[in-house]
């Protein structure tokens, strides 16, 4: 586990990525190429920068060498998602932007793409505004943000919404530019993922703590967003995505 700089006896360490405690034995680690602690070094291999501090750790790490343009997002949602953790878990939230991100530079270069990857939850899930993305980071990132972003419907509760909301996003998916569906890839194949580490401690994903509880229309949903993506299903993404879901939905 190179990518744990310090941890105790329980597998707990602190991350400066997510300005939090995670726990390498429950999977809680997120390291790879998406990380902004992580610099690539010979053969390929990564590198964890992460160096403790005296005092008060730092919300957001500066790393050298990070190109500065993917700093500024990582800072900005860093603070954005400060104190937000993942549904049902202590886990912070941050730790999905970065495994977003590992899966976003498996599909592309682009870096506006790769900023709105780390920006697509700011203005879902914040009190973040797209005219700051815009203001912030250019035209096409706001773009590609807002492209992301699925309406809330805040005005009633999101248990009896979220099949509308999931059918609309589908919908408005399906013909949208090759760039929209490499983040919305790499942020479900994130999503994913959490479910199989879950479902691998737990044997059983408990649907309890999401606004669906109903297993069948999750599975619907995971599996029509494949087919929604199929401009990528020769993508090493795609394959991990379409493993997981058979993973997740497995009938024990």
């Amino acid at each position: 586990m190179t990518h744990i700089v310090t941890a105790d006896n329980e597998g707990s360490f602190y991350c400066r990525a997510v300005s939090g405690e995670l726990n390498y034995k429950k999977g809680q680690y997120v390291c790879g190429r998406g990380c902004p602690c992580f610099v690539k070094c010979g053969g390929g291999e990564f590198i964890c920068r992460y160096k403790e501090e005296e005092g008060e750790p730092l919300l957001f790490p500066r790393v050298e060498g990070l190109d500065q343009q993917l700093y500024k997002a990582y800072a900005f949602a860093a603070a954005a998602h400060r104190g937000q953790v993942r549904k049902g878990t202590d886990i912070p939230y941050f730790t999905h932007i970065i495994t977003t991100m590992n899966y976003a530079m498996e599909l592309t270069e682009d870096r506006e793409v790769l900023t709105a990857a780390i920006l697509h939850d700011t203005v879902e899930d914040t009190p973040v505004t797209i005219d700051e993305i815009r203001q912030g980071f250019g035209e096409r990132v706001a773009f590609l943000v807002e492209a992301e972003t699925e309406n809330k419907r805040h005005d009633r509760p999101a248990a009896d919404t979220w099949e509308i909301r999931k059918q609309e996003s589908l919908l408005r998916l399906r013909d949208m530019p090759r760039e929209v569906k490499v983040i919305t890839l790499a942020d479900k194949t994130a999503n994913a993922e959490s479910l199989v580490r879950e479902r691998r401690l737990c044997q059983e994903v408990c649907w309890d703590k999401f606004n669906q509880k109903d297993k069948l229309k999750q599975e619907w949903y995971f599996r029509e967003s494949a087919n929604m993506l199929k401009e990528l299903s020769n993508t090493s993404v795609m394959e991990q995505y379409l493993a997981y879901i058979d993973e997740i939905f497995v009938t024990v």
